[in-house]
């Protein structure tokens, strides 16, 4: 595959997307950390993520959002209905991973939240399954937030089941595993 191959430089651009991501990320709230993470994606898989990635899409965003009281936020989603997880979704073209993860909360929860830090990002490596030279690069970001107004939940998207807001002490159980360490860490402090 040469250079001027349209999957190539849509690869090289997404690429380049996520590289300038972490920088703004790293402006904003100084050292973040990043996990490299390269999955294989069967052809057809691939390519709905290439016409994605065509429309501007560069991964997803949640938000860990921490009220006054110290009680943090959590949904269930109805395709997973027995598992706690963050507000948080797709990456829409034209917004950073930081609105998209404040976009988020505000349509789930109809919460309005600031970040305040990143705690943990995903730079994402994709392959083609049959053509390794084929790649997609995707960034997943997920942001410690604080609401801005009030806390009264008001569900705003039919794919979420439950929204509510948990004490350290009493943690949702079970979660999904990417957010498990942030969950103790939480109940712990």
């Amino acid at each position: 595959m040469s250079d001027d191959d349209p999957a190539t430089r849509l690869g090289d651009r997404m690429c380049e997307d996520v590289d300038a991501e972490l920088a703004r990320l790293r402006d904003r709230f100084g050292d973040v950390p990043v996990h490299e993470e390269t999955v294989e994606n069967e052809p057809d898989y691939f390519e709905s993520g290439v016409e994605l990635a065509r429309d501007g899409w560069r991964g997803d965003a949640g938000a860990f959002v921490v009220d006054g009281d110290g009680r943090a936020l959590f949904i269930r989603h109805e395709d997973a209905p027995d598992i706690w997880g963050l507000p948080g979704g797709g990456h829409e073209p034209g917004e950073n991973h930081v609105e998209t993860a404040l976009r988020e909360v505000a349509e789930e929860t109809g919460i309005d939240a600031d970040a305040v830090d990143v705690f943990q990002t995903v730079r994402k490596t994709i392959v083609h399954a049959e053509n390794p030279a084929r790649t997609l690069t995707m960034l997943t970001v997920h942001v410690e937030a604080r609401p801005t107004g009030g806390t009264d939940i008001a569900v705003g998207d039919d794919e979420i089941a439950e929204a509510r807001w948990f004490h350290p002490d009493d943690p949702p159980t079970p979660v999904y595993e990417p957010f498990a360490d942030r969950v103790a860490r939480w109940a712990d402090e």
